[in-house]
């Protein structure tokens, strides 16, 4: 199939969105299909890389902006030269179909949805629960939003974001990685690290929580060591932290591997675990806040944890639990019992079983769109049509 992929946040720097379009792109591309990519700013060439997607497979629709967003800062374009030029990429790259993320953010993504000639699948990856933005896009957008033949959410949460704000129901596809890419890294675990992977300045992240349970947990363990990675910047660290900064896939893939406890002390607005995920694959135990998100992936059908979890927000829960784990008899027992479930667990979002799910997707689209042109006896507009071959329009 040709696929045309949209991302709405620059490529130029990291994100949950981005590793999500270049992980699925990636796999498309060894599976044979034509894929295009359109996104903000210029990607690494080190990133395509890793990710297995050609140089020539994407394109810029312009300089991205900062802009505050879901309590973060999100880099999108937006503007008239920009949608000239998603306008060109379409006419360009003719797809079979369209995945545009993140649909109604004021970006590349919402100026493919209005002009796209083709069946559309949208992701939603947001977890807003009072979202302002998706409020407004159900009554100002709904025609636009009528335009998908598919909605995909990344999530049960993100699901039920869609379903409050914009009235209608998304498939649950999760998140994707690899984890090969997390497993055998070239530095051995150390005894009492602790790892944290996120912004150091973005109150979401819920570093502060973490920092005020910190002297708790070096009270029974002095020999502790907490180890911070992410952009951002604290003035003061308490003994025993050490901030290494933004670091490399390959780095975080070592940084991960080293580590006995993974912790996310989050406080809220996760969509999918997937940091918590790629802890599992490399085999460090997880203690997390206990959001849905992060619930939903170190919780078993069978109900078995495959980490632990704290109240979020609560530095006492966290210390804890952090404590708990640390005197866990699977940690220190030699029984890898914890460990082997988490690791088996998180195969389950490796892109060889996710991403056939959303070609199946893409299929359906495409199958519903000729459907209802052969029983027209004429060509009808590809996004006059929904997976469930319905005309909305």
């Amino acid at each position: 199939m040709r696929i045309g992929l949209v991302c709405p946040y620059s490529l130029a720097v990291p994100g949950g969105v981005q590793n999500h379009v270049l992980g699925l792109a990636g796999w498309l591309v060894g599976e044979g299909h034509r894929v295009s990519i359109l996104a903000p700013d210029e990607a690494p060439a080190v990133l395509l890389a890793r990710h297995g997607v050609p140089a020539d497979a994407v394109t810029s629709c312009g300089r991205s902006l900062p802009v505050p967003y879901n309590g973060s800062v999100a880099r999108i374009t937006f503007g008239p030269l920009s949608a000239r030029r998603v306008r060109r990429w379409l006419r360009t790259e003719q797809p079979d179909v369209l995945h545009v993320h993140e649909p109604i953010t004021p970006s590349a993504s919402l100026v493919a949805l209005r002009h796209s000639r083709v069946p559309v699948v949208a992701t939603f990856h947001t977890a807003t629960p009072r979202s302002r933005t998706m409020h407004l896009a159900r009554r100002l957008l709904a025609g636009t939003i009528d335009r998908i033949a598919a909605r995909i959410a990344v999530s049960p949460t993100a699901a039920e974001v869609v379903r409050t704000h914009l009235h209608r129901e998304a498939q649950v596809v999760p998140n994707g990685f690899s984890p090969a890419q997390l497993r055998g890294g070239a530095v051995p675990r150390l005894s009492h690290r602790l790892v944290f992977l996120g912004r150091l300045d973005e109150p979401r992240k819920g570093l502060e929580v973490l920092l005020r349970a910190w002297p708790a947990i070096r009270e029974v363990h002095p020999d502790c060591e907490l180890v911070l990675a992410g952009a951002g910047r604290r003035r003061h660290l308490p003994d025993g932290c050490r901030a290494v900064g933004v670091v490399s896939d390959a780095e975080r893939a070592d940084l991960l591997g080293s580590a006995e406890l993974f912790i996310a002390p989050h406080r809220g607005r996760e969509s999918f675990g997937l940091v918590v995920v790629e802890a599992m694959a490399a085999r460090a135990v997880v203690v997390a806040a206990d959001l849905p998100a992060f619930a939903d992936v170190l919780t078993g059908p069978d109900g078995r944890r495959y980490g632990h979890l704290f109240r979020a927000g609560d530095a006492d829960a966290l210390a804890d639990a952090v404590l708990a784990a640390l005197t866990d008899d699977a940690l220190h027992s030699g029984n890898p019992a914890l460990r082997d479930r988490a690791a088996e667990a998180a195969e389950r979002y490796d892109w060889s079983v996710v991403a056939p799910e959303v070609v199946q997707t893409y299929r359906e689209v495409v199958a519903a769109r000729d459907a209802v042109a052969r029983r027209s006896g004429r060509s009808l507009p590809a996004t006059s049509v929904t997976a469930g071959d319905q005309l909305v329009r």
